[in-house]
């Protein structure tokens, strides 16, 4: 016999102005979202964060570029055990 378990969702939201002290943890999540402030929200794999901007490399491969003052925060997701 076999017990199913579920695992829960939790979403965690970095604001720009914390982003560079996150930036190892952000670059190693397999997707995030980043939200821009003009609502527009882009997922994929982060491959660049630095003091001028994000880049970020979307489903279909191509990379966008996002000066730093249009991220409003950046969301991934993490397994929560309850």
């Amino acid at each position: 016999m076999y017990t199913l378990s579920r695992m829960g969702k939790r979403q965690i939201r970095i604001f720009r102005k914390d982003l560079l002290q996150h930036n190892l943890e952000l670059l190693q999540r397999p997707t995030v979202q980043v939200v821009l402030r003009n609502r527009v929200v882009l997922t994929g794999v982060l491959r660049a964060v630095d003091p001028a901007g994000l880049q970020l490399q979307d489903q279909r491969f191509h990379r966008h570029t996002m000066p730093m003052e249009e991220v409003e925060e950046v969301i991934y997701d993490i397994e929560a055990a309850y």
